[in-house]
């Protein structure tokens, strides 16, 4: 049988455990995790956990590594929050067909008349510009992607001609960091 004092131990290590810990233990995808972290899903894994990003005061962006070694981001594309690993093996950004149509790009009426060589084979894509992309204290304006297929592409890439309109960016401590 379990003694009062034990329950009552239990009882106010919970209630020691809540107050530390409280609101950081919102485990729903894609919602802040506490102290900064963002749960990211995975198809099929338990969720990754990174570092939101951060600026100070108009600053440099950083970006921490998930645990699956990739830097991941969010940027309002068009007003549109829009999901990207960042990829500097990328030449320019890449939209997933569904990303395109949530910016409001209308995927259906492009013309996928590019082929494109990647690491994953050969693509046809359409090409489009962006009006707007945003990143806390980094804006971009009329900036050039390409949009692929339905299904053709799970994830959208931020690739190097994101980058290079920056001032400048680079990795410390597991860390990118990005200079508007």
């Amino acid at each position: 049988m379990t003694s009062p004092l034990k329950i009552l131990l239990l009882a106010m290590c919970a209630a020691a455990f809540v107050a530390y810990f409280g609101e950081k233990f919102m485990l729903l995808n894609d919602e802040v995790v506490g102290d900064g972290k963002l749960a990211v899903g995975q198809a099929g894994t338990n969720p990754v956990f990174a570092k939101t990003n951060s600026s100070y005061y108009g600053g440099d962006v950083y970006i921490s590594m998930s645990r699956d070694g990739h830097y991941w981001v969010t940027i309002d594309v068009n007003g549109t929050p829009t999901r990207f690993v960042v990829d500097t093996g990328a030449s320019h950004i890449a939209l997933s067909y569904e990303d395109a149509q949530a910016a409001g790009l209308d995927p259906d009426a492009l013309n996928y008349n590019r082929v494109f060589k990647t690491a994953n084979g050969v693509s046809r894509k359409a090409i489009v510009t962006i009006d707007r992309m945003s990143l806390e204290s980094i804006q971009i304006n009329d900036i050039t992607a390409s949009v692929s297929l339905r299904g053709q592409l799970g994830v959208s890439l931020l690739g190097m001609n994101f980058l290079n309109r920056l001032s400048g960016f680079n990795v410390e401590n597991n860390e990118m960091i990005l200079k508007p």
